[in-house]
Order: C-alpha cells, then sequence, then structure tokens
C-alpha cells in the first residue's frame, strides 16, 4: 500500500485484517503502526513507482497517498497542455505508473479518490456521474485527482476507485481533520462561521477500511462512493457535534460559501455537493450516516453523551 500514515491510511494499517506492507517516504513502524514490510519509494518518480508494483509479492495495491492541502495545490494551478508540480506528480502521475505496474503484474488496484472531482453545481453526485470538466469551479486538487482517475482507469488495470468526502476520525496526532478542527477551534474560542449553504456527505474514516477490505477480497472493479448516506452541511454538522461533545446546545455562527475570486489562491470548493453512494453498500460494506459518527466518534474519544 501507499500513504500508510496518512489520515485514512494510517486507520486503514491500524484496524485492517489483511496482511500489509508499506511503500513510500515515511515508514509507518516509526508512528507505531504495524505493516509486514515498508519500502522506501518517491512518489514523485513514475517510473520508480511502476517498478516498485512489478515486484512487489503482493496480489494488490491500495494507493492512499495524495497532496491534499487544497489552497497550496491551487497556486500550482497550470495552463500547460504538460502540467507539473507536487501536486500533478502525486496526485496525477503516479496512480497511473501504480495502475500501469498492476496492470503487468496481474494485480488489483484500489486508488482513493475524492468529491473534488465534481465542481460541487449539481450534487449529491452518484457513482456514474461524469468528472467534472476543468473550469474556475474546479479547484486545481480536485483537478489533479480527477486526471489521477483518468488516467489509472485508462492505464487498463483491474481497478477499483473509491471516493470520499470531508473525512473524519477519532484521533490522528499529525492532522486535524473535518470534525476535530471544530472541536479544538471551538475549544479555544477561535471557531468561525461554519457554512450553511454548503451541501456534504462527510466520511467516518473506519468505514473506508470495511470498503476497501472488500474491494481487495473481492477484486470488485469501478467507483464506488464511501460516505454518509445522509447530506448535511457544516454549520448543521458543527452543531450536532459539539452539542454532543458538551452536552448541551452550543451556538455556532451562520457562515456562506461564496465562489473565490480566480487567481487568489484560495481554492473553490464544491456549494452544492455531496456523494451518492450505492454499489459499496450493495456489497455489504458499513456507511455511517453523519449523526451516527459523530456520537461514535465522541464515544471513541471517551467523552460522547
Amino acid at each position: 500500500m501507499l500513504g500508510a500514515t496518512s489520515l485514512v491510511g494510517s486507520e486503514f494499517v491500524a484496524s485492517s485484517r489483511l496482511g500489509l506492507s508499506a511503500a513510500g517516504r515515511a515508514d509507518p513502524r516509526a508512528v507505531g503502526l504495524r505493516v509486514e514490510r515498508f519500502d522506501r519509494l518517491d512518489l514523485s518518480d513514475p517510473a520508480e513507482v511502476e517498478r516498485h508494483v512489478r515486484s512487489a509479492p503482493e496480489p494488490a495495491v491500495v494507493n492512499f497517498a495524495a497532496r491534499t492541502d487544497v489552497d497550496a495545490i491551487e497556486r500550482e494551478r497550470s495552463e500547460s497542455t504538460t502540467p507539473s508540480g507536487p501536486a500533478w506528480a502525486v496526485n496525477t502521475l503516479a496512480p497511473e505508473a501504480v495502475a500501469r505496474g498492476a496492470r503487468k503484474a496481474g494485480k488489483f488496484f484500489v486508488q482513493l479518490s475524492t468529491d473534488f472531482v465534481f465542481d460541487g453545481t449539481r450534487g449529491p453526485y452518484g457513482e456514474d456521474a461524469p468528472r467534472s470538466p476543468l473550469s474556475t469551479r474546479m479547484s486545481w486538487y480536485g483537478w489533479t485527482k480527477s486526471e489521477g482517475e483518468r488516467r489509472a482507469s485508462g492505464a487498463g488495470a483491474d481497478l477499483a476507485v473509491v471516493r470520499i468526502s470531508y473525512p473524519y476520525r477519532a484521533a490522528f496526532a499529525p492532522k486535524l481533520d473535518f470534525a476535530r478542527w471544530m472541536l479544538a477551534r471551538h475549544r479555544d474560542g477561535t471557531l468561525p462561521p461554519l457554512y450553511a449553504n454548503q451541501q456534504i456527505s462527510p466520511t467516518w474514516v473506519p468505514d473506508v477500511t470495511g470498503a476497501v477490505e472488500t474491494l481487495v477480497l473481492r477484486r470488485a472493479p469501478g467507483v464506488f462512493h464511501v460516505a454518509s448516506p445522509e447530506l448535511t452541511t457544516p454549520w448543521e454538522f458543527g452543531l450536532e457535534l459539539l452539542a454532543h461533545a458538551r452536552g448541551s446546545a452550543v451556538e455556532v455562527e451562520r457562515g456562506t460559501l461564496v465562489e473565490p475570486v480566480p487567481g487568489s489562491g484560495v481554492a473553490p470548493r464544491p456549494i452544492r455537493g455531496g456523494l451518492a453512494p450505492g454499489r459499496a453498500q450493495r456489497l455489504g460494506v458499513r456507511l455511517t450516516p453523519w449523526r451516527l459518527g459523530i456520537r461514535e466518534l465522541l464515544s471513541a474519544q471517551g467523552r460522547g453523551r
């Protein structure tokens, strides 16, 4: 697997029942994650990535690795017909290289992706919805992930794409996620207004482990949306989360998400977004509604009420 120390990948390593090996820049064993083997790998080198996938003994490869700082990535936006930059290398060229190696070695490939492959004008999006074309409403992050999907699919691998949306989990020291950021900012009194006009379908990260395991064991190809089957907004999610964390209702200021000025360096976010799941559930994968996810998060932190 690639991206073993990421927000989602580290949960997979910690809870998966599969025997796992990892490759990438950071050794998961250094942060207490157990893998059977670790290989140093430069994900920005497509030839090296393809060679590794072809030579590794495992029958399947899962790619959790990605550049995800959407505003930093927005500053890499390119009008060139041959884009470059760190996000393009990791989010686009690396999945294509993995897919080439997987095809040549007869391996099954699971690529993690995002709801940002849609511009957020017509959501929620089903698994058969076409990815959005590049425009001022489409973030460069979303475009690099979209092109990663397209190129991986075109490489002819036996491929499953797992799209997630606003992932959150109970604990992950290196990085705050969607929900724990709200808790931290509310705790120190710096919580800004939360968007009340943005439609989202947050992903409870433990659900991804079940989905990926099922897809690997069944070698089930296709596109799979792993997200809350119920929609919400950041404002509604924050109200519920903070009320349960504190044990009483809280005041949260309503905000409005607007499209940023092109060229400002601020990435556009999907406004009418969200993922409509279906295929994963038909395979028996658990998808946690966002209200239940909040309760599970707080229970795991030892403060649910």
